[in-house]
């Protein structure tokens, strides 16, 4: 058995030989990539003993190129093979670096995909806050505190450089050969202001997280970790449970005396880490118990995105951080066992900014130096099993029993701390408590040894599935032009509730923006779901090379705008035989037609002719082709009769957000009569329908209504747009979606005053959701069945100004025409109608369309509504209407 220890370029090795054999004749050899043996004076042995041999590896500076390197071990005696272990390794290239490197590849968040030459620009709107992502992870100074300070700057900010630097000062403060009476002083002032900390904490709300810290000894480090918990703080009431394990020190008096949130529990004799966690736990009274080793310092937002997954998702089990190591590298990202009951720290030593260690997954188990369990779980099965006193193993054998009862456990990676190993026990696997390290393995094969052979890959194989357990999952990868911005373009908002709905139905989603900007104002929200979204420096100009060693992996594919689905077809086709599917937003070429007939520009025609030869060379790479409205899925199949068309709900709404819609529906209508327009304005048929209102129908109804107030909502408004501001006339730019419910909720008339424009609109469908009276023209109500049911539909100035006027006075008629758009509302764009119709092409999210699945109790609440019940009967009432729509 070979077991090994990563530090920085040095690898310890440790063989451990069967009891028939003897170590002292085995030798180590590495081969690098599955390919090159490494150069044997990289390879030192040390003491050689009857039992065990020891090795170190030193890895060559080669490997530091910031991608990951297959390092296999292999021990062979007599030339038999004895022993293999391995690793992936990714050394950053800044590491080595005396001085912060310069002119890197930056990634503009702002740069659309290249067009071919002579072709026009396309009109694509980009992301905002629009400032060159830094290179997450350039360290330039020469030791381990000052790297961690540069990368806890770029991630966290100066104030927490500054905490954490007070933190290693605590403990260097405290260290056993401190002149007494300093470290008596020192033990006083801490003690005091961890007292003043802990009262301020003591807010009376029910508990939430018990937090225990098995504590032997090192008090400096369990005082610094302490305070970093009350200085990051947390929006989850929490108490602190110090378990002391029988210390020397002065840990129960310190801890002792300190009163409010905290508490602690010394133990008689000492009951190695397994029989303290276990006895200290049953003190615990939150809802939660979060374990929590003493050598750590919290970061911001530790325990609230612990608890996090447990309100997400159901089912879940355990929860574990990210683990930092002292110098700001990556510790520990999840963790993977393999069949031989050996694990790999996935990501040891890696930038902790990557993709791959920043989503919320499954993983084999998680480190038992931070980890979350429901406290009625952790009752039911007992604790830690305590066949593995004193310690090692309890952490994998806790996530194993867990999901034998069903129960996940999930990776919460923005729950960040930072560990330093081996304070407890070392990290020489053959001296003291890691010795049991070794000892324990054998223990945990003999329980797990079938679950081991059946759901687990042999020692460093197919990283990619182990990594988070997605053996058994379908892989869907999704491009589009960045990262989804939901609350500032309807197409963002689109991109997301499907990515949402396609890992609510199981499936392993990766997202490629096509920017590969690091957007962390919108990629969290993404991550938090499970979607792995990939980004940054290393990836651009590789996606061949990316698709190449992962296409092999892909069931779906699902492709977003021809100027961006282009770049990416033939290379997914020539690596992948995944089904791939393609959205097409509209089609640009029929809006373009639309907006010459209005305008009149000859650079249309040239754009017109672009886009449709665009479209077509999509369409004949792809499997399955989705478009909003009726009338260009009927375009699209005379186009194209060999290709599946099918209609394509823009948005997705759970049943409840209908459900609450209803309720609205008999509400008096604002007094103050409001009308309001929603859009992006780097899209020009906003921009027009903006200017077409303001200049030629406000006027025509402000004769009948003179005290109307119009918005003009969204965001990048132009200065034509701005100028169009008055005393009655509000331009907002870009605001957040709780103000636009808002403004929705008290607006008598959504407007959407379009000469041009192509496919279902997003600003339609946001105002039918929140049952708001519609008037708009013929363009603007493309994709309804029957537009007149649901919205009051006018195309000259003069017919638009009456119906707003129709709508705002004779509000009874205006309800009635809400309530009709509502239910369309309920039978094209509900949860579950929505799965049903994409389980066509998507077999797995047929589950969704059943109910099988639960949609995080979005739908609490929907059937005690008495309007509910009533919509439901005009749906059935309505199927041949629906029949005409398309599927």
């Amino acid at each position: 058995m070979i077991t090994f220890r990563v530090r920085g370029r040095t690898v310890s090795v440790l063989y451990s030989p069967p009891p028939d054999m003897a170590a002292a004749g085995a030798k180590l050899s590495v081969v690098l990539d599955r390919r090159r043996p490494l150069e044997p004076e990289h390879v030192v042995g040390l003491e050689a003993e009857a039992e065990q041999r020891r090795w170190q590896v030193h890895l060559p500076a080669e490997l530091y190129d910031g991608r990951s390197h297959h390092i296999a071990l292999e021990a062979k005696s007599d030339g038999r093979l004895v022993g293999t272990a391995a690793f992936l390794f990714s050394g950053a290239p800044q590491l080595l670096a005396s001085r912060r490197q310069t002119g890197a590849a930056e990634i503009s968040p702002t740069k659309p995909s290249p067009t071919k030459p002579g072709a026009p620009a396309p009109v694509v709107e980009q992301p905002s806050r629009a400032t060159p992502a830094p290179l997450a992870f350039a360290p330039s100074c020469r030791d381990g505190r000052e790297r961690l300070a540069d990368f806890l700057r770029s991630e966290f900010g100066g104030d927490t450089v500054e905490r954490v630097r007070g933190y290693f000062a605590v403990i260097d403060a405290l260290m056993s050969d401190a002149e007494q009476g300093l470290r008596r002083e020192h033990l006083d002032s801490l003690t005091e202001r961890l007292r003043l900390l802990s009262k301020a904490a003591d807010d009376g709300r029910p508990i939430d997280a018990s937090i225990v810290l098995p504590v032997f000894n090192s008090i400096g480090y369990t005082i610094a970790c302490v305070l970093s918990l009350f200085e990051h703080g947390a929006n989850s009431r929490f108490e602190i449970i110090v378990a002391d394990d029988a210390s020397s020190d002065e840990t129960a008096a310190v801890f002792g005396a300190i009163g409010g949130v905290v508490r602690c529990v010394t133990q008689v004799a000492n009951q190695g880490f397994n029989g303290n966690c276990n006895r200290a736990a049953r003190e615990a009274r939150g809802r939660y118990v979060a374990f929590l080793n003493n050598d750590t310092f919290v970061l911001e937002g530790w325990l609230d995105e612990l608890l996090a997954p447990f309100e997400r998702f159901s089912g879940i089990g355990l929860t574990g951080s990210k683990l930092l190591m002292p110098d700001g590298t990556l510790q520990e990202a999840g963790g993977i066992i393999w069949r031989d009951a050996s694990g790999w720290n996935f990501g040891r030593n890696q930038d902790p900014t990557l993709p791959e260690f920043n989503y919320v997954k499954d993983v084999d188990y998680v480190s038992g130096a931070s980890l979350a369990v429901p406290k009625a779980v952790w009752d039911e099965i007992g604790g830690f099993d305590e066949r593995y006193r004193p310690a090692y193993f309890e952490d994998s054998d806790l996530a194993f029993t867990l999901r034998a009862k069903g129960l996940r456990t999930l990776y919460a990676p923005a729950s960040p701390l930072i560990h330093h190993e081996g304070v407890s026990n070392g990290t020489d696997l053959a001296a003291g408590i890691k010795t049991h390290q070794i000892a324990n393995q054998p223990k945990f094969i003999e329980k797990w040894q079938d679950v081991l052979a059946t759901e687990h890959f042999p020692n460093g194989e197919e990283v990619f599935l182990a990594r988070d357990r997605s053996r058994q999952k379908k892989h869907m990868l999704v491009i589009d032009h960045y990262v989804p911005q939901p609350d500032r373009d309807a197409g963002s908002r689109t991109l997301f509730s499907y990515m949402k709905m396609f890992v609510d139905a199981g499936l392993q989603v990766s997202f490629w923006p096509d920017n590969l900007y690091r957007d962390k104002d919108y990629l969290k929200a993404l991550q938090d779901l499970g979607v792995e979204v990939l980004y940054g420096s290393q990836l651009v100009g590789r996606f061949p090379e990316w698709i190449a060693e992962r296409g092999r992996y892909l069931d779906y594919v699902f492709l977003s705008r021809a100027h961006v689905a282009i770049n990416y077809i033939d290379h997914l086709r020539d690596h992948s035989s995944a089904k791939v599917l393609y959205y097409g937003h509209d089609l640009a070429y029929e809006r373009l037609k639309q907006e010459f007939a209005v305008t009149g520009r000859e650079k249309i025609k040239e754009e017109i002719n672009y886009w449709f030869e665009l479209e077509q060379k999509i369409w004949r790479k792809t499997d399955v082709l989705y478009y909003p409205a009726r009338e260009e899925v009927e375009a699209v199949e005379n186009a194209a009769p060999d290709k599946t068309v099918r209609k394509f709900s823009i948005y997705v709404y759970p049943e409840s957000d209908i459900a609450e819609a209803r309720t609205r529906l008999g509400q008096v209508p604002n007094p103050a009569a409001t009308v309001m327009f929603v859009g992006g304005y780097r899209h020009r048929p906003n921009v027009d329908g903006a200017l077409w209102f303001v200049r030629e129908i406000l006027p025509l109804v402000q004769r009948h209504i003179p005290e109307i107030r119009t918005i003009l909502a969204g965001s990048f408004p132009p200065p034509a747009i701005t100028r169009l501001a008055s005393s009655n006339v509000l331009v907002t730019g870009y605001i957040a979606d709780p103000v636009l419910e808002w403004l929705y909720r008290s607006a008598n008339a959504a407007i959407l005053p379009l000469r041009f424009g192509g496919g279902v609109k997003g600003k339609l469908i946001e105002a039918l959701r929140f049952a708001v009276p519609v008037v708009t023209t013929r363009w603007g109500a493309q994709g309804l069945p029957e537009p007149q049911e649901c919205v009051a539909l006018a195309d000259s100035p003069a017919e638009f100004a009456e119906r707003l006027i129709e709508t705002i006075t004779v509000p009874e008629a205006a309800r009635e025409r809400a309530r009709n758009g509502l239910d369309f509302i309920e039978q094209e764009f509900g949860y579950t109608t929505v799965a049903r119709r994409m389980a066509l092409d998507i077999p797995e999210l047929g589950r969704l369309g059943l109910g099988e699945v639960r949609q995080s109790d979005h739908r609490r609440g929907a059937a005690r509504d008495p309007e509910a019940a009533a919509a439901k009967r005009r749906v059935r009432g309505r199927r041949d209407t629906a029949a005409r729509v398309g599927g």
